[in-house]
C-alpha cells in the first residue's frame, strides 16, 4: 500500500505556509499595575493592544545564467526563503508624563538616543525583495514607534481612531509607543524590547540625569493620579525642600550627589518602599505632632554642587540625673554598647550602571560606551576595621535605584560607617513633661556613673506607658561618621557589545564590467565596497540597483572589505611585465593590507588589480607605511586592457574574492542603472537607513560577453550580412567610444 503514503515535506515546501499565526506572547496577566518610574532609567514594555498580525514572504535573490541569444541572458530569480511578521501594537512604558526616550534595546541592538513626541512613521513599501526610497530618520522612528507622553488628557493615536474606532481609548496618564505593521521578525514576538525613558523630574537630581529624592518622596506621597494619597497638610514640607543653607532633605542630597530613578514595577507596600528609600539615603521618617518629617543622619556641614547643607545639631534638651526618672535597683541611664567584632566592616550594594564602558578604538568587540544599566556590586569597606577586627561582610543591599555609581558609592560608604561607628546606644526614661520630644531630636546626656558629660546622643525610639512615663532609646552622636569621604567610582567591565552598532557608509564603490577572458563569455558587472574610514564595525552592504531612481530591487550582498585606496605617485605606461616602474599606492580609506607573491603567480593573474581601466597585477609588495605600499613586478595590460599612465590620486582596486558577480540582466544593458550600497555592521545589524545612501550611476555596455559576430570574425568564419534594404536577423552592441575595449576583431586589410 505504499502508494497512499504521503509525499515528504522538504525544507523548501515547509516554508511555502507561515509558521505562526499570531502574535507569540511570554506570559499573559491582567490588572497588572501600570509602573511607577521618575528620573532616568531602563524598563520593558506591556503590550497593552494589538491587531492586524500579518505575514509577509521573504525571497532571496537567487542568481540565474542561461544560454539565450545576445548579450545578458540570465539575471536575479527570486526563492521563498522564509517569513516575516507584523503585527499593529501598542505598547505602555509608566505611568505619565515623561519627558522623553533615550536609547533603545531590541534583543542585542542598541539604537541610538532621540525623542519622537506623536511623530510619524518610518520605512519603505514591502515587496518581493524591494523597495520604495522614503525620507527616514533615527531614534524611535528607526523601528518605526510612535511615543505618547501619557499627558492627562491625551489624544487617541490617529492611527488606532481610524481603523480601530470602537478601541481607540486614549490611556490617559500613561506614556506609551505605538507602530502600525510593528516589524516582529521571524520570531513573531517583540522579543526583548526596553526603553531609557526620561521619566518625571528627569533631571532635577545633581547629576542632571537623575531626581532629586526629596522630590520624588513628595511626589510618590501626595501625586493624585498615581500617588498614595498621603494629605498634603501633614507633610512638613519644610524637611523635604530648601533652598540651601539650610537642613532639608533637598539641600542634603543635592551636596552629597545623591540622586537617583526608582522604578516600581511590582505590586509592594508604599510602607516598603519608602523605608527602602530612605535606608539608602540615610535619612529618618519621624511623626512630629501631626505631620511627617524628614531628618537626614548627616551630622556635618556639607557644601557641593551649588548648595550648602548645615545639620541642626543644637540639643534640644540638656538631661541630668535631675531630670531623669528613677526605678529602684537601676540605672537612671543604661548603656550598652556593641562589639566590634560582630560588626560588618565590608558592606555590597548593588546598583544599575547607566553609563557602560568608555568607548574604545579598536573596534566592535570592545564593549561600547552607551548605556548599559547592568547590575553593578559596589564595594564599601572600612580597612582600619578589617585589620583590627577582622574581616566582616554585611548583607548585600539591593539599590537599583541607583543608576550613578558615584552615588551608590556615597550611599553604601555612608550606610557602613554609621553600621561601624554608632556602637553606644542609651536607654533611659523621662516624665511626661518632656513630651515634645520626637525621634531624631538631640540631647545631650550627663551622668557621672557612666563619665557622661553634655554627651550628645540622637534619640531614635520612644514608648509611652500609661501612666505617662517616656521610656527613650537614644544612640551616639559621633560626629563626621554620616559624611562619607570622597570615594570615586571607575567603569565596571563586562559590558554588553552592542550588535546594532551603526555601520559607516561606503567609499566610492567599485562598478566594473570585466573582459569575457574573466566572466567566462559573460555579461558581468563586480561590485565592491569597504566601510568609510575602514570602519572596523562595518561588515558588509546590499547593494540594491533600479532604473528609474525610485523602485529598487537587491541584486547582490557584499560581505568582505574591498582593499581600494589611491596612487601616492604617478605610474608611467608601459606593456608586458613591467620591472622598471613602481606602482605606489595607500589602502588607508579601506584598512588593506597585501602580502607578496612570485612572478609566475602575478602573470597567471592570482593578484589582479584595476587601476583606472588598466588591469595589472604585481609580484612584490614592500610595505613603506600603515596601509602603503610599493608594488613592483607588474604584469601590464592583463585580459586585454590597453596600458596607460596613471596620475597621483588614481582610483586602486584589489579584484579578488571580495568582489560579488552580478550577471547582466539583457534589460540593463545600455540603460542608465541606479545603484546603492547600504551598509550593516559585522552582525548583519546596524542597516545604514536607505534614504542617505549615495546613489552610483553606471551604464553597461555588456562588453563581458563575446557576442557571436564578434567570434566569428576572429575565428575567420566568412560572414553574409545579406542585402542593406534587408531586416537585420543579428546584431552587436560595441559600446561607447569612451569605454574601455578589452575584445579585438582583426577585419583584414583592405585590399584582402
Amino acid at each position: 500500500m505504499s502508494f497512499l503514503a504521503a509525499k515528504k515535506a522538504s525544507p523548501q515546501s515547509a516554508m511555502i505556509w507561515p509558521t505562526y499565526t499570531g502574535l507569540q506572547l511570554q506570559t499573559s496577566a491582567n490588572a497588572m499595575p501600570i509602573p511607577l518610574m521618575w528620573g532616568m532609567t531602563k524598563l520593558a514594555v506591556n503590550i497593552i493592544f494589538y491587531e492586524n498580525f500579518q505575514a509577509h514572504p521573504v525571497y532571496t535573490p537567487q542568481q540565474q545564467t542561461g544560454k539565450g541569444g545576445g548579450k545578458g541572458a540570465g539575471g536575479v530569480g527570486w526563492q521563498l526563503s522564509g517569513w516575516t511578521y507584523t503585527a499593529d501594537l501598542m505598547m505602555v512604558l509608566c505611568e505619565g508624563p515623561i519627558s522623553g526616550i533615550g536609547q533603545v534595546w531590541q534583543g542585542q541592538a542598541i539604537y541610538g538616543s532621540a525623542s519622537s513626541v506623536s511623530g510619524g512613521a518610518y520605512g519603505g513599501a514591502l515587496g518581493s525583495g524591494g523597495f520604495t526610497v522614503t525620507s527616514g530618520s533615527s531614534g524611535l522612528a528607526a523601528l518605526g514607534l510612535t511615543l505618547f507622553e501619557g499627558a492627562s488628557p491625551q489624544a487617541t493615536w490617529g492611527y488606532l481612531s481610524a481603523n480601530y474606532s470602537d478601541k481607540a481609548l486614549a490611556y490617559p496618564g500613561a506614556a506609551y509607543v505605538c507602530a502600525a505593521n510593528f516589524g516582529l521578525g521571524s520570531s513573531a514576538s517583540i522579543g526583548s524590547l526596553n526603553f531609557e525613558v526620561q521619566g518625571p523630574l528627569f533631571g532635577t537630581g545633581a547629576n542632571g540625569l537623575d531626581a532629586d529624592p526629596a522630590q520624588v518622596i513628595a511626589d510618590f506621597l501626595l501625586n493624585p493620579q498615581y500617588g498614595v494619597g498621603f494629605p498634603g497638610s501633614s507633610v512638613d514640607a519644610t524637611s523635604l525642600f530648601g533652598p540651601g543653607g539650610d537642613s532639608s532633605v533637598q539641600s542634603y542630597c543635592r551636596a552629597m550627589g545623591l540622586c537617583f530613578s526608582p522604578l516600581l514595577n511590582q505590586i509592594e507596600s508604599a510602607s516598603s518602599v519608602l523605608s527602602r528609600w530612605l535606608q539608602l539615603l540615610s535619612v529618618a521618617a519621624v511623626w512630629s505632632g501631626d505631620r511627617l518629617r524628614f531628618i537626614p543622619y548627616c551630622d556635618e556641614t556639607v557644601a557641593a554642587n551649588g548648595v550648602e547643607y548645615v545639620p541642626n545639631l543644637s540639643p534640644v534638651y540638656a538631661l541630668t540625673e535631675d531630670d531623669l526618672v528613677y526605678v529602684c535597683g537601676e540605672d537612671p541611664i543604661k548603656a550598652s554598647r556593641l562589639d566590634p567584632f560582630t560588626l560588618p566592616n565590608f558592606q555590597w550594594l548593588e546598583a544599575f550602571n547607566r553609563t557602560g564602558l568608555t568607548p574604545s578604538t579598536t573596534g566592535i568587540l570592545e564593549p561600547q560606551g552607551e548605556p548599559e544599566y547592568q547590575a553593578t556590586p559596589i564595594a564599601a569597606r572600612d580597612q582600619s576595621m578589617i585589620e583590627q577586627f577582622g574581616l566582616r561582610v554585611g548583607s548585600a543591599i539591593t539599590a537599583h535605584e541607583f543608576c550613578d555609581l558615584n552615588a551608590a558609592a556615597v550611599a553604601a560608604q555612608t550606610i557602613l560607617q554609621r553600621t561601624c561607628y554608632v556602637r553606644a546606644s542609651y536607654k533611659f526614661a523621662l516624665s511626661w513633661e518632656f513630651c515634645l520630644l520626637d525621634p531624631m531630636d538631640i540631647v545631650a546626656l550627663t551622668d557621672a556613673n557612666l563619665g557622661l558629660s553634655g554627651e550628645l546622643a540622637r534619640i531614635v525610639d520612644i514608648e509611652e506607658d500609661d501612666s505617662g512615663m517616656l521610656t527613650i532609646t537614644a544612640e551616639e552622636l559621633t560626629i563626621g561618621v554620616s559624611m562619607p569621604a570622597s570615594n570615586p567610582i571607575g567603569p565596571s567591565g563586562g559590558g554588553s557589545i552592542n550588535r546594532g552598532v551603526s555601520a559607516a557608509p561606503v567609499n566610492a564603490p567599485l562598478i566594473f564590467e570585466p573582459p569575457p577572458a574573466l566572466t567566462g563569455n559573460n555579461a558581468e558587472i563586480w561590485l565592491g565596497a569597504s566601510g568609510s574610514g575602514a570602519d572596523p564595525n562595518w561588515g558588509g552592504c546590499t547593494v540594491w540597483a533600479s532604473l528609474d531612481d525610485v523602485s529598487y530591487q537587491k541584486i547582490a550582498s557584499i560581505a568582505n572589505p574591498l582593499r581600494q585606496g589611491s596612487l601616492t605617485a604617478a605610474l608611467s605606461s608601459a606593456s608586458g611585465y613591467d620591472t622598471g616602474d613602481t606602482l605606489a599606492i595607500d589602502l588607508s580609506e579601506s584598512g588593506g593590507t597585501l602580502t607578496t607573491a612570485t612572478r609566475a603567480t602575478a602573470e597567471a593573474g592570482q593578484t589582479l588589480c584595476l587601476v583606472d581601466d588598466e588591469l595589472i597585477a604585481f609580484a612584490n609588495a614592500t610595505p613603506t607605511a600603515a596601509h602603503r605600499y610599493d608594488l613592483s613586478g607588474l604584469p601590464r595590460g592583463m585580459y586585454g586592457s590597453a596600458p596607460a599612465t596613471h596620475a597621483i590620486g588614481a582610483p586602486f582596486a584589489r579584484l579578488d574574492g571580495a568582489l560579488a558577480r552580478y550577471s547582466l540582466p539583457a534589460d540593463f544593458i545600455g540603460k542608465t542603472v541606479y545603484l546603492k550600497f547600504q551598509s550593516f555592521n559585522i552582525f548583519g545589524a546596524g542597516t545604514q537607513d536607505i534614504s542617505t545612501c549615495s546613489t552610483y550611476v553606471c551604464q553597461p555596455n555588456g562588453n563581458g560577453r563575446i557576442s557571436q559576430i564578434v567570434l566569428n570574425i576572429q575565428q575567420g568564419v566568412a560572414q553574409d550580412w545579406g542585402l542593406v534594404s534587408a531586416a537585420a536577423t543579428q546584431s552587436d552592441e560595441w559600446g561607447t567610444i569612451g569605454s574601455p575595449c578589452y575584445v579585438a576583431a582583426d577585419l583584414g586589410g583592405l585590399s584582402a
